[in-house]
């Protein structure tokens, strides 16, 4: 009798720690939850909050604000990884007037949210889809106003951002088969992992957007086998959402400005984005980790990629994105099926050095690496015209 009495309080112990832990199920869709949130270590304590729970993570909403995030890893929720996620439009306080869930499916969640701030509604959704770690975000500020703001969306963690252990930049062999192509999402602008958004707009900019990486970057389109884990993850950041859609040559020409003004941002590409013959790039990205998808959109966002329109440019001693010493040789290998045609280098937006090559298929050169600049790019020509731009190596 005492052995079942004992029994029964175990199994009562065993429930209670499965019920209060972090090792929730791995939901199939989209669920909402009313009240204090399961996220561990999460803020969001009212009977009025809201948690959401997906296949890849899940965020807890609390006045409005999105205040708890929890990444799936190996089945299991990790704890609380941030204490805010929210568009500022300035200095003063933000005041809810309601929250109200728009869209509620299986596969897709909008949750809108309107708030006062100095007199002045904004109007903030959080938008989730069952196959994106990720959050789309977009305020509007429903009243206009006249001054110039420095606002956007700010990312507040609970915990220092992890530093690879992994050196991405020194790159003593040539592997192949750690670049991958593929093409992120289509309207996701700028490329680098940032938690502030913040920058000055006039009036007449009444809409903001972001997108949330809560794990890989979205769906990835891609001639190549993408290999990935049950879990695929990547680092929580915050991405610039806005079209990119025009003539490359000229966004090609805005990027080498923002990169002598000294701005880690790094090219894009997609089907909106055509060069001279109206055609589509894509982005090669280095992938030593293994091919999955995660890896693609954290190499992309750090700049360790390049963008072609039919040849390729692989580093060989620093990595695009990295960091290169002055004085030191940086080395480059251009390849093409269809024969390569000329090779150029760029430091601080103009071209300082250049090749003619005769149709060879492959070919690797190098240039010293110059004092008192801040960047150097290359870029190669095949035989038809199709060029490829690597990202910038910064110069130390």
């Amino acid at each position: 009798m005492r052995f079942y009495k004992t029994g029964l309080s175990l199994l009562a112990a065993m429930v209670l720690s499965a019920c209060s832990s972090n090792t929730a199920r791995i939901p199939t869709q989209i669920e909402v939850a009313h009240g204090p949130t399961h996220i561990a270590g999460g803020n969001a304590q009212s009977a009025d909050d809201l948690t959401v729970t997906t296949p890849y993570f899940a965020f807890a909403l609390s006045q409005g604000e999105l205040v708890d995030l929890a990444m799936m890893e190996d089945g299991v929720f990790s704890k609380d990884l941030i204490r805010s996620v929210d568009f500022v439009p300035g200095e003063g306080k933000l005041t809810l007037e309601k929250t109200e869930i728009v869209t509620q499916t299986a596969n897709e969640l909008v949750i809108e949210v309107t708030r006062s701030w100095n007199g002045h509604r904004l109007l903030s959704r959080y938008q989730v889809n069952k196959d994106y770690p990720g959050i789309k975000l977009t305020t509007r500020v429903l009243d206009p106003v006249t001054d110039t703001l420095f606002a956007g969306y700010r990312l507040e963690r609970n915990q220092p951002v992890n530093q690879d252990v992994v050196s991405y930049n020194d790159m003593t062999r040539m592997v192949h088969s750690h670049w991958t192509s593929g093409q992120l999402q289509n309207n996701l602008s700028e490329l680098y992992e940032t938690d502030d958004l913040r920058r000055s707009y006039s009036g007449k900019d009444n809409e903001f957007t972001a997108w949330l990486s809560a794990g890989s970057l979205g769906r990835l389109h891609s001639d190549t086998q993408m290999y990935t884990t049950a879990s695929p993850q990547a680092e929580l950041g915050l991405f610039d959402l806005k079209p990119v859609s025009g003539n490359f040559e000229n966004y090609l020409s805005v990027m080498r400005q923002r990169w002598s003004r000294g701005e880690r941002v790094y090219l894009n590409a997609g089907p909106m984005l055509k060069d001279a013959r109206h055609n589509s790039g894509k982005i090669y990205a280095y992938t030593p980790k293994g091919r999955i998808t995660a890896d693609f959109a954290r190499a992309a966002a750090r700049g360790h990629s390049f963008v072609s329109f039919g040849p390729e440019v692989y580093p060989i001693t620093t990595n695009f994105g990295g960091e290169a010493t002055p004085y030191n040789e940086t080395q480059v290998e251009f390849r093409s099926d269809i024969g390569l045609a000329k090779a150029e280098v760029w430091l601080d937006g103009k071209q300082v050095a250049g090749w003619k090559i005769n149709g060879a298929k492959w070919f690797r050169t190098g240039v010293p690496v110059p004092p008192n600049r801040t960047w150097m790019q290359w870029v190669v020509e095949d035989q038809q015209g199709n060029r490829a731009y690597s990202n910038p190596i910064w110069i130390k």
